[in-house]
């Protein structure tokens, strides 16, 4: 799942006619199946765009073709382990279409690009991850994505178990014991280096034994121990789910301690190294220069801002004229989105803090520079 170029993709995507009919929905709360709410919420919002197209047949025409698309998949085609469903469409055509194990807010829009700030979001914050299980004779690998587990790998290997004779024949068989366990972490230790390399999984949990877990560490190249966010002592009966609910636990944390970091280096940068900025219009600036090189927002930012479309600027409030080249050709925009989007198109790392001090440290935003700031 090559999830940074599919939302590279549609992050550059813009389109007259048809305009992007984007979708977000939460189809399940719970035990309790939301189709009914979810279709009721796309009639009424397809009602107010069309209010919005007012004489635009053509316009009209392309949202209902969307629409009743939209309608067909959300009736018939959506499993019921599908908790956020995200559809990108044009005219009657699906462009891209996510299905995750965690929730979307409900949410439709009908622009010339896409709108991916959710879709964003629930990509930083559900990187593809691994979680290993392994004891001294098998082990499980499973990979997460989107919240979801998307793959599974096993690796099982003879071992023979410890005996009960006395003597040199006794020791001599252990010893071979003992390099049969070896060779089977080894063998997982590469098994997870290739899967590294091909997926880039930037957090590892490994549950199992302590000393299990101490000799697959050992095992490993630096690039995956540095990897590595945590791990415990399971039973190797344990169920899939238990086992992967407990591993979420250690991404949040670890996912936390990241946040912080990251608010530390800026600060130590802008005050250093001029490699770093905070405050909304600062962090706007650089980024729509190209020049920023990691965003960090607030998760929940709700602000309305504009964008230029001669020099694509992008400012923190509504306004007629851009403050960068006086064009009068600026519309208003969502800032979250607006950001997102232009990060995706740049390279732009961007990471939706939560933690609750980023305000008071950083402004409510805050962003490190790809060359000193000016």
């Amino acid at each position: 799942m090559d999830l940074k170029r599919r939302l590279q993709s549609l992050a550059t995507m813009e389109s007259q006619y048809p305009h992007v009919l984007s979708v977000y929905l939460r189809c399940r709360e719970g035990g309790h199946d939301r189709r009914k709410e979810n279709l009721i919420f796309v009639k009424n919002r397809a009602a107010e765009i069309e209010r919005v197209l007012g004489d635009d047949a053509k316009g009209r025409d392309f949202l209902r073709a969307a629409i009743e698309k939209v309608n067909l998949i959300r009736e018939q085609e959506v499993k019921p382990n599908v908790i956020g469903l995200a559809l990108f469409l044009k005219g009657g055509e699906v462009v891209e279409r996510f299905e995750t194990a965690v929730p979307f807010e409900d949410q439709v829009a009908y622009r010339r690009f896409p709108w991916v700030a959710q879709l964003a979001f629930v990509a930083e914050e559900f990187e593809p991850y691994a979680v290993v299980q392994i004891d001294s004779r098998s082990a499980r690998i499973f990979e997460v994505a989107l919240g979801e587990l998307v793959d599974s790998a096993d690796v099982r290997n003879e071992v023979h178990r410890r005996i009960h004779r006395g003597g040199w024949s006794q020791m001599r068989f252990q010893r071979r014991i003992e390099g049969e366990k070896l060779a089977h972490v080894q063998e997982v230790a590469d098994m997870l280096a290739d899967l590294v390399a091909r997926h880039r999984y930037k957090r590892i949990v490994v549950a199992g034994p302590d000393k299990t877990r101490s000799t697959l560490l050992e095992a490993m190249t630096s690039d995956l121990r540095r990897r590595v966010v945590g791990g415990e002592r399971v039973d190797s009966r344990i169920a899939e789910h238990e086992l992967l609910q407990n591993a979420v636990d250690y991404f949040h944390k670890a996912e936390n301690e990241e946040e912080t970091h990251k608010m530390d280096r800026i600060i130590r940068e802008i005050h250093s190294t001029t490699m770093g900025v905070s405050g909304l219009e600062d962090v706007l600036t650089y980024l729509s220069r190209g020049q920023a090189y990691e965003v960090l927002l607030p998760v929940d930012l709700k602000q309305s801002g504009a964008q230029c479309d001669d020099c694509g600027a992008l400012l923190s409030a509504p306004t007629k004229t851009c403050l960068a080249c006086e064009s009068k050709k600026v519309v208003e925009v969502d800032l979250k989105e607006a950001v997102t989007r232009t990060a995706l198109k740049y390279g732009t790392k961007l990471e939706f803090v939560k933690n609750n001090d980023f305000r008071r440290k950083l402004g409510g935003a805050a962003a490190l520079l790809r060359s000193p700031r000016l």
